[in-house]
């Protein structure tokens, strides 16, 4: 009986269905999918659009350049402008940093052909500033791009979104900062001989080739953390600065960058099957993917960055090596111990930011820079024997561990607050003897802690500054950090 109830049951349901749909029609689908957008009403979309107008003095509120792109506004169609039949008054193309009209329409721009140039920006004011979704540019004529052309200010919303592809046959020169934060992976350079500071900071990815290239400037390629390789002549300049006549790594923080291939002769040179580059023979330059432990018995100076931000390395060895450069091993925080028997300087920040530092022996060097140890939190001994000066802020932010320094006969004079301020720590200086100048050690063991303000050697350690008889310059009574606590003892 129960059966034959559920039977007549589900019969009825069925019949109801059935009505319903014959008096309401069938029910649509869940989810109709939108049509595709049509031509020009996407970025991914755009339609071509070509002007033959003079621009005009292009900054002008009644140029030719201002009404095209009212007109582009107006239309309301993403587009690939070609200018390349353009005239404009004088040869340096400036698209008008303070116009935003039209801009976000143009996807891809061909530039005039009479354009030898663009127009330099400023931080605040990139030349192509408000091109938001530009992703493509390409110039025949174009020899110089000049500074802050295509900044991209990722906080500020500067200039253009995700450029991909610059075409630049004649270009010989890319100012500072020029395609900084792009996303290039698709560039022609063919003649470019100056690459300016931070040019292409975080701007470009896969392979890369500048094969006339001279001069690389500081940075030039900094953070460029997708860029896989690099052609460019052994002739070039690589990170020089002519104020301090020095060199640095422009490729610091390029973990990909495993390839370097030099063309013609000159300076520069491979070693680690290409994925490091030495001047001079000796001189270690860059090294951008360095991991693991990194042994060079000839290598006998690191330029500026060389190892900055490897933070695979784990232990170094270079017995040759007399100088160091600033930041050169600066946040490679998975270094524990450092040892260089030959070195006599060390430039400033050389260690900063290895996080698990605890112990650098560096028997023969003279200075210790500014920052030479900073945010080295987990540092314990220090072995300085022949130095002579320590710069301000030289153990700034070392945590409150105990540190053990290990310093020579004389004392050395002492910058102002070289343990920064605000930091506890318990500090052991430990001399041989005979040593002199530590006051006010004489030679029995001695502890200076709180808020003793005696001027001698050891309060001027603890942040008051040490020229040899008094108290440094911009230091004194009031720059003494009454949390450090300094003990110094005979070996």
């Amino acid at each position: 009986m129960a059966k034959k109830t559920v039977f007549w049951v589900m019969l009825v349901i069925a019949f109801t269905m059935a009505a319903c749909d014959d008096l309401w029609g069938k029910r649509p689908d869940p989810y109709t999918p939108p049509p595709p957008p049509g031509p020009g009403e996407s970025v991914s979309n755009p339609i071509d659009r070509i002007a033959d107008t003079n621009l005009g003095t292009m900054i002008s509120s009644v140029s030719g350049w201002r009404q095209l792109l009212n007109s582009i506004n107006s239309t309301g169609k993403y587009i690939n402008l070609d200018l390349s039949a353009c005239t404009m008054t004088g040869t340096s193309f400036n698209p008008d940093a303070s116009v935003e009209t039209g801009k976000e329409y143009i996807v891809s721009i061909i530039l005039p052909t009479v354009a030898t140039s663009i127009e330099a920006g400023t931080f605040s004011n990139p030349s192509f500033k408000n091109f938001t979704n530009l992703k493509s540019v390409s110039g025949a004529n174009i020899i110089t791009i000049g500074d802050y052309s295509f900044y991209r200010d990722i906080l500020g919303g500067y200039s253009y979104s995700y450029l991909q592809s610059v075409n630049f046959p004649k270009a010989t020169t890319i100012g500072k900062y020029a395609f900084y934060y792009s996303s290039l992976d698709d560039i022609n350079f063919p003649q470019v001989t100056t690459i300016g500071d931070s040019a292409f900071y975080s701007g470009i990815s896969g392979d890369a080739n500048f094969p006339l290239v001279q001069s690389i400037g500081i940075d030039a390629f900094q953070r460029c953390s997708y860029l896989k390789s690099i052609s460019f002549p052994a002739s070039a300049k690589l990170g020089y600065s002519s104020d301090a006549d020095t060199y640095s790594n422009p490729f610091t923080y390029c973990d990909r960058l495993t390839s370097f291939t030099l063309t013609g002769s000159g300076s520069l040179s491979v070693i680690e099957n290409g994925k490091a580059l030495v001047r001079g023979g000796t001189i270690l330059l860059a090294y951008p993917s360095a991991s693991g432990n990194v042994s060079m018995n000839n290598i006998t100076s690191i330029d500026g960055g060389a190892f900055q931000g490897r933070s695979n390395l784990d232990s170094i060895n270079f017995p040759q090596v007399t100088s160091i450069g600033p930041v050169a091993f600066s946040s490679c925080t998975n270094i524990q111990d450092v040892n260089f028997p030959q070195a006599t300087s060390i430039g400033s920040s050389a260690f900063s930011y290895c996080s698990r530092l605890q112990s650098a022996s560096l028997p023969l060097v003279a200075t210790i820079n500014q920052y030479g140890f900073r945010y080295c939190y987990n540092l314990l001994s220090l072995n300085i024997p022949k130095v002579t000066n320590i710069s301000w802020g030289a153990f700034a932010v070392t945590g409150d561990t105990t540190l053990t320094i290990t310093m020579g006969s004389a004392a050395p004079t002492l910058s102002y607050e070289i343990f920064g301020s605000g930091i506890t720590k318990t500090v052991i200086v430990k001399v041989p003897a005979g040593a002199t100048g530590y006051t006010p050690f004489t030679g029995t063991r001695v502890t200076v802690s709180g808020t003793n303000t005696t001027a001698n050697w050891a309060n001027g350690f603890r942040g008051g500054g040490w020229n040899g008889s008094t108290w440094a310059q911009y230091g004194g009574t009031s720059c003494i950090n009454q949390s450090i606590s300094l003990t110094i003892e005979q070996q």
